[in-house]
């Protein structure tokens, strides 16, 4: 991303044309408006990353309704919009520790804590101390406490971007790990072995991207940004005609 954005700065400096980057914006979808702004470059205005664009799509309920087609279709999308809305939940509780670090540059591992340490299945609530306490040791010297205290902040100043707090990643990562426990009580048994390649966030990615339709890109701000360049830059495309 930052790559994208240093190019795309200088090819606005020279004045080429037909030249295009597009990213996943992440934090800067909510913070950092200077490189939003930025000429020629595309994203989604309502999601953050590529597995939050998949997810905000009907493309899990195909998934599931595929690998559970023993269950009544109804039945199995209630069910997905369920675990999606459980993981989005925890994700964004999670999230706001990710994006203390984006603001502030801390240096905190967020990559290191297991997900399934920090989450009680009985509850499904996040432990946001214990996350916290984990935190603790980084470059900026921040304790625990005062972690807390700076992501409790960031809850009331973020509250409207809920959505965008979250990172793709983390959704899947915690719907794999909270899909078994969800499964059994809403369909009283135990998770079906045809769905084992669900329980592997990156072949959760991969299903959802298989399941994902050309329909349900033309929905996204990205695909109208796209439309918008496409436009502003004749002759140059970006997506084939049957898109």
């Amino acid at each position: 991303k930052d790559k994208i954005i240093a190019a795309l700065r200088v090819i606005s400096s020279r004045g080429f044309k037909g030249i295009a980057g597009i990213i996943d914006l992440d934090y800067t979808l909510i913070c950092d408006s200077y490189q939003r702004d930025l000429p020629n470059l595309l994203y989604d205005n309502r999601c953050p990353d590529m597995e939050m664009i998949l997810l905000r799509s009907p493309a899990l309920q195909k998934v599931l309704r595929h690998t559970f087609d023993d269950n009544d279709i109804n039945d199995i999308h209630a069910f997905a919009d369920d675990i999606k809305n459980q993981s989005l939940r925890l994700a964004m509780d999670f999230g706001y520790f990710r994006l203390l670090n984006h603001i502030n540059d801390y240096g905190l591992r967020c990559n290191s804590i297991p997900l399934h340490e920090v989450i009680d299945l009985d509850k499904l609530e996040l432990d946001s101390k214990l996350v916290a306490s984990r935190l603790a040791v980084n470059e900026a010297g921040q304790g625990g406490e005062e972690i807390l205290l700076q992501v409790d902040d960031l809850r009331q100043e973020y509250s409207s971007c809920c959505v965008q707090v979250c990172r793709g990643k983390d959704v899947l990562a915690i719907m794999a790990f909270i899909l078994p426990r969800m499964y059994e009580t809403c369909f009283g048994d135990k998770l079906p072995s045809s769905a084992d390649q669900l329980l592997h966030p990156r072949q959760l990615a991969k299903e959802l991207r298989k399941a994902y339709e050309y329909m349900y890109f033309r929905e996204t701000s990205l695909f109208d940004r796209i439309q918008h360049w496409e436009h502003a830059n004749y002759p140059y495309k970006i997506l084939k005609p049957a898109i």
